[in-house]
């Protein structure tokens, strides 16, 4: 096949294959004496994919020329593809969290121009919550586990048949961490040996709801706080999320525009 037409089918550009050919990495099958035209076999694919995955690796051309040379066994280039990817996600996962620590603090610094809508002091019921806990290490949060959870505990939930209300997220101090587990109310009287009961108490608590992005919730969360504490209330815990609108088209969540969370922190006079 044309050059062109190797360079689709490996969706690589023709002048990266001329540049590949330039460095001795992977060379044509065959060129035309006089045109010069090049062309290339669907058994040279293997070679050229070797090629792109140990570049995704951030390799230099020519420590691949000498892996290639060296043949690579497919084991070893997928285990480190596969430690790579590890390093990508630990990479995202805490640029993550850094774009929500700076999120968090621009809210608060734009707090005076920011509409928080009023603070209500309510009676809450005890409740019944049936999840899993995580433990989070020191602020700026890595909260990346906390989403998955939650899917993890309503799929359990479903496969076990018990009927659950809002998805509730609560929150406490372990003194090595926050601790935080994630699951759904329920009044299914059943437990299930994956999953922890969570029995929170009656009691008075300070609510306030959150709209659109959650990386901006922890400005409400010291609004509200200021405005316990302005009033001359103590704050007790665990304080709690709840979801109440969290419905959303995208897979990852990524889109939290329409998200309503009331937030709510006990209290006692």
């Amino acid at each position: 096949m044309r050059i062109g037409e190797f360079a689709q089918l490996g969706q690589v550009s023709v002048r990266m294959l001329r540049h590949y050919e330039s460095m001795g990495l992977l060379a044509p099958d065959s060129v035309e004496p006089f045109s010069g035209h090049r062309s290339y076999t669907v058994a040279q694919l293997p070679r050229l994919n070797r090629i792109m995955a140990l570049n995704a690796l951030g390799i230099s051309l020519r420590k691949i020329a000498e892996l290639i040379d060296a043949d690579l066994s497919t084991a070893e280039l997928t285990g480190m593809l596969n430690l790579r990817r590890h390093q990508l996600r630990a990479e995202q996962s805490a640029a993550a969290a850094k774009l929500a620590e700076v999120e968090f603090r621009l809210a608060l610094i734009e707090g005076t121009a920011m509409n928080h809508p009023d603070c209500i002091i309510k009676e809450l019921p005890a409740e019944r919550v049936l999840g899993q806990t995580v433990v989070l290490g020191e602020p700026p949060f890595d909260t990346s586990e906390i989403g998955p959870l939650f899917g993890t505990v309503a799929d359990r939930l479903a496969e076990a048949g018990i009927r659950h209300a809002a998805g509730i997220g609560i929150y406490s101090d372990a003194g090595h961490g926050t601790e935080v587990t994630c699951g759904y109310r329920t009044e299914a009287a059943q437990d299930l040996a994956d999953l922890q009961v969570t029995e929170l108490e009656a009691c008075t608590a300070a609510t306030l709801i959150h709209e659109g992005s959650m990386s901006r919730i922890g400005a409400s969360w010291q609004h509200l706080s200021k405005w316990c504490i302005s009033q001359g209330y103590s704050l007790t815990g665990p304080c709690r999320e709840v979801y109440l609108d969290t419905d959303d088209d995208t897979a990852d969540n990524s889109d939290q525009t329409g998200w309503i969370v009331e937030l709510q922190q006990p209290i006692i006079a």
